[in-house]
């Protein structure tokens, strides 16, 4: 590519779990397993390691959802215990499962645009 991306656009591919450079690429190799390198534009991914950030990140918005769903419930008043958990704890499993990837991406993304720019 002739110019860097920007900022959002970076941090867009990577919640697309895309590769931050090119966006066409994969960036990962599983679920959660990260690529070594783009196969499209071969930018390397090597030493990005987003390490605990990610969990850190989907267990705050997960969190936030689930407590917010539970409050909600309870206050209504409509449901049993045993009822509530049907519904949130299958949510919150859900939504963990559906976030981590994508907060993975951002992470990984936001490391390789930190990796980019110059030193001041």
């Amino acid at each position: 590519m002739n110019s860097d991306p920007s900022s959002v656009t970076t941090l867009l591919r990577g919640l697309r779990r895309k590769c931050p450079n090119c966006g066409v690429g994969d960036l990962f190799a599983g679920y959660l397993k990260p690529r070594d390198s783009c196969a499209h534009c071969r930018e390397s991914f090597a030493s990005l390691n987003a390490d605990d950030g990610p969990a850190w990140l989907t267990v705050g918005a997960v969190t936030i959802v689930a407590v917010s769903l539970l409050f909600a419930l309870e206050s209504s008043g409509r449901y049993s215990y045993a009822v509530e958990m049907v519904i949130v704890l299958p949510t919150t499993i859900a939504l963990a499962l559906l976030l981590l990837p994508l907060a993975k991406g951002f992470f990984i993304s936001a490391l390789w645009l930190l990796s980019r720019k110059p030193n001041s």
